[in-house]
């Protein structure tokens, strides 16, 4: 009687995740028990593959011995690990200059290199929508005006809504949807997180502040945008107020006084002025 085929099947080597490459906190080393190359049943199959039909190969093949296929699977994976090294080493290197002059790496962060005129400055140069607006409107100034119409109480997290931003580009509304982007999203919530942190607020975004968003982007589109694909619905009406976009330098003055003015330390401001004056 042939005896009845195991349905296990032999393990597989992974291919670590977008995390473990590039160092993340995911990051195992590969280990050779719980992966091995090829399961005892499989190299019983290869045999009798072999025996069964000796036309195939031209030459006897000789099956490595247990130990053999040890040293050899050791070897794969220590090459595999000392890869994985190196891409880690490779994100260790690569690292941006701020506009204070700071270097800093937007996928380990440190939230010592965090400050507020980096943030201000880079997002008084970035424009909303990818550029698509019929004149230049900052995302510091977009920032500022969620600052005002969210709750009082959470007017800080509004102009700090989008900070990630400076230090990571957003992306365009298809692609954060197209499920593709999950790992540059946890990236960008952990940089978010940070910078939260780094000025005293809660990691959570506040409801009212995704709210104010909302309401923003629907008079955003109204005054700032070609008129209005006949699909794009607004989930919400505009607010009254008309939009008047500023240029970089008074989007930046105005985030910065927002800023000192919901630390309450408004006189920081002057001191400000001088420190950037020196650059």
């Amino acid at each position: 009687m042939k005896k009845k085929k195991s349905s296990q099947k032999a393990k597989v080597i992974h291919k670590p995740s977008f995390h473990r490459e590039f160092g993340g906190p995911q990051r195992d080393k590969i280990n050779i028990d719980e992966y091995p190359l090829i399961s005892e049943e499989d190299q019983v199959s290869v045999q009798k593959l072999i025996s069964e039909n000796p036309q195939i190969f031209s030459k006897p093949v000789r099956v490595l011995t247990k130990e053999e296929q040890e040293a050899n699977a050791k070897l794969f994976y220590e090459q595999a690990n000392m890869i994985l090294l190196e891409q880690e080493k490779d994100v260790d290197r690569a690292w941006i200059q701020t506009y204070s002059g700071r270097k800093f790496n937007p996928l380990k962060p440190v939230e010592e290199a965090i400050v507020i005129q980096d943030i201000a400055h880079a997002l008084a140069m970035l424009c909303r929508f990818t550029g698509h607006v019929k004149k230049f409107y900052s995302v510091a100034q977009h920032s500022v005006l969620v600052s005002y119409l969210c709750n009082r109480e959470d007017a800080l997290h509004g102009l700090l809504h989008d900070a990630s931003e400076a230090y990571l580009q957003d992306l365009p509304r298809p692609l954060k949807k197209s499920g593709k982007f999950e790992n540059y999203r946890d990236y960008e919530n952990t940089l978010q997180s940070m910078i939260y942190k780094r000025f005293g607020l809660d990691s959570q975004e506040p409801k009212s502040v995704k709210e104010a968003d909302t309401l923003l982007l629907a008079t955003e589109a109204r005054d700032l945008m070609s008129p209005l694909h006949s699909e794009w619905k607004q989930p919400i009406e505009p607010i009254s107020m008309k939009i008047e976009p500023l240029g970089p330098a008074e989007a930046k003055d105005l985030f910065m006084k927002r800023f000192f003015e919901l630390k309450g330390c408004p006189d920081q401001y002057d001191h400000y002025l001088k420190y950037d004056a020196i650059r």
